[in-house]
């Protein structure tokens, strides 16, 4: 637990930004659904776009939280 809050404190600003970018594929996915009845290509595009961001913004997270810098 120690290793978990060390950790947070010492990355935080790396960590918020890299949780926007989660959070902005996650918005992009979300829109994607909801405006697939009127616009089939870029319902698509944004799902695509916003997987790829979503996935890409994990493994970054993922990777900074347990092998990241050290300020």
């Amino acid at each position: 637990m120690i290793y978990i809050q060390r950790s947070i404190e010492i990355k935080w600003p790396v960590l918020l930004f890299e949780g926007v970018f989660l959070i902005g594929g996650i918005m992009l996915i979300a829109s994607g659904m909801k405006i697939r009845k009127q616009s089939k290509t870029s319902a698509l595009t944004s799902i695509i776009i916003g997987a790829i961001i979503a996935l890409v913004s994990l493994f970054l997270l993922f990777w900074t939280f347990l092998l990241g810098y050290n300020s």
